[in-house]
């Protein structure tokens, strides 16, 4: 996205994963260098149909009128959030240079290391 000219300022998580696993949520922060705000709601696909439903009822039936109204009297982030760590954001941009590397290295048929290996290993089980 951010390469098409969409800016990314910070994320948001929801589900049980934000919940339950901190060390990747920071993972994932320190990855993509951005902030990460976690929803209140365990449950967020639910509120978020609920949310639709309250748009749909109307604000005269005692909804709302737009889906914006309605996440902003309906949905809540929690207080905690993850910001990246400047050390983990260069470990994982070094290292996912050196991803992008083998992945040419490997996958875009540029040489065939893998398919000599399965030769070698063929002859060698005769």
């Amino acid at each position: 996205m951010k390469n098409t000219g969409v800016p990314i300022k910070e994320l948001y998580a929801c589900g049980g994963l934000p919940q339950k696993n901190k060390m990747l949520m920071q993972i994932y922060s320190d990855v993509t260098n951005k902030r990460i705000n976690i929803s209140a709601s365990p449950q967020t696909p639910a509120l978020g149909a609920a949310m639709f439903a309250a748009v749909a009822a109307g604000k005269e039936k005692g909804g709302y009128n737009d889906i914006f109204e309605a996440a902003k009297n309906m949905a809540k982030l929690k207080e905690e959030h993850y910001e990246p760590i400047k050390e983990n954001v260069e470990a994982y941009r070094k290292l996912y240079n050196e991803y992008k590397k083998l992945h040419d290295y490997f996958g875009r048929g540029e040489n065939n290391v893998m398919k000599i290996l399965k030769n070698i290993k063929s002859e060698v089980s005769k």
